[in-house]
This record gives C-alpha cells, structure tokens and sequence, in this order.
C-alpha cells in the first residue's frame, strides 16, 4: 500500500511527511510527485493542472488541498518560546530497522499522531543537535529494537553511537519510553554502558507482522492513547518503573 511505504531513498526533501502533514491519505502521491520532479522547494510553484497531468494526482479535492497548503504562509519562528515538540520520536537502527520504524510512524500518523524520525539525510548541518534536541521536545520515545540494534552500543563508553546518544537523552530527560522488538535479543546488561543499561528493564512490546492493527493498539495504549493535540489534562502516560520485558513477548 503506497500510503505505508518507505521513500527514504527517493525522497531526499521530506516530501512524503509534508503530504502527510496534510492528510496522512496524501503519503500516496509521493513517488509520483518526486519522479516529476518536485520537491518541498517548487511545490509552491505547482499548478492544478501539471498535479493532474504529470503528477497524476487524479482527485480534485485533493489537489485542492495540496495546492493550498503549499501556498499557504510559513508561520513565523516563536522567540519567546520554544514550539511544541512531536508527539512520538523514534529510534532505531538503520541496518536492520528502518522499515519497522517508518512502518510505525505512518500508523501513529494516520491516528493523528506528530512523530519524529530521522531519515538518511546526514550530511545536514549541525544534525547531532537538531537530532538530541528533538529527542529532548519529544513526549514519548519509541525505541525499534530490530536484530542486532544494540551492538554497536556494546562498548561504546564515548557515546558515539546515534542510538547510544538518543537512548540516554530519553532517559535522561524521563520520557516515555516503549521499546518495540522486532527479532530482537536481548543482550546481557553488563555488556552495554551503564548510562543505558537501564532501558534493558522496560516493558518491550513484540511486533507482529500479522497481526499489526493489535500491536499498534497496544502501543497505543503505552502512549497514553491519544495524540498531544487531543490529550486532556493530567492524561499524560506516567512512566511506570518497567517489570520484565519477557511478560510481552508473547501477549500477542
């Protein structure tokens, strides 16, 4: 379904987040927008007739609703506060768990959910900051926890690892934290640093490709259950001191 695909590697500007923005409906246009060749840049310049003929965006409400966000005004930086952080900031590792990762991003989207997560586009200027900053804003951190995930963190006393750094900024600022394993072993605590030792205790829920709906509500439900925009006071999630992650391995 080409509203759940990954566009990493053909999508260098985003475009596929900015559809979604819009309506989580729209990720589908994305290949056939970046082929014809616009970007988050010209998509102000686009007419309603090259989105019909060279995008192929046949729905006219649609186009409608594409062309308008685009030309709508960029809303102004906030100086005296910092603007609200996403909903979801998740982490994996990209040899083996980028697919899983984009896989829920695109779930928590569809349920109006503001999720962060990096793609391949490193060479951005001041990327560590713009990525620990994040970690820092997010209410909650989805952690994939695909196979292999936390080897290169074996050792790793310099912290030169990204999913080293985003783990211990997750816990050091007390976020939410829902380890999602997917193939995943879990390694013996006393092999990994002890700045991250601690997220070896949380509760970890498995993914299960054939039943992905009810492992979504169950993430969900580690969440809090609503996005940010919709939550009500004092119906933030606590983070509960975790028991055993094996009581979820098999709670399918």
């Amino acid at each position: 379904m080409k509203t759940y695909a990954n566009y990493s590697t053909c999508d260098p500007n985003n475009l596929a987040d900015w559809l979604a923005d819009i309506d989580p409906r729209f990720r589908q246009y994305t290949y056939s927008l970046v082929q014809s060749g616009v970007d988050r840049n010209n998509m102000v310049h686009i007419t309603d007739q090259q989105l019909l003929s060279d995008c192929h965006v046949e729905n006219g409400i649609h186009r409608a609703k594409i062309l308008s966000s685009a030309r709508r005004p960029v809303k102004p930086c906030l100086t005296d506060s910092q603007p609200v952080g996403p909903d979801v900031f998740i982490s994996y590792r990209r040899t083996t768990g980028s697919q899983l990762a984009s896989l829920l991003k695109v779930h928590l989207q569809l349920r109006g959910f503001s999720v962060f997560i990096d793609v391949e586009k490193l060479e951005a200027g001041r990327f560590e900051e713009k990525l620990i900053t994040s970690v820092q804003r997010a209410r909650n951190f989805i952690l994939v926890l695909s196979a292999n995930a936390l080897d290169k963190c074996m050792g790793d006393v310099a912290m030169k690892d990204w999913v080293h750094k985003e783990i211990v900024t997750a816990l050091n600022g007390k976020k939410n934290i829902v380890p999602v394993t997917d193939n995943f072993v879990w390694p013996n605590p006393a092999s990994l640093p002890e700045d991250m030792s601690s997220i070896l205790k949380f509760n970890g829920i498995k993914w299960s490709h054939e039943y992905q709906e009810a492992t979504i509500e169950k993430i969900l439900r580690f969440l809090g259950g609503c996005p940010s925009q919709e939550q009500p006071d004092g119906a933030k999630t606590d983070k509960k001191e975790p028991q055993k992650k094996q009581k979820h391995t098999s709670d399918q």
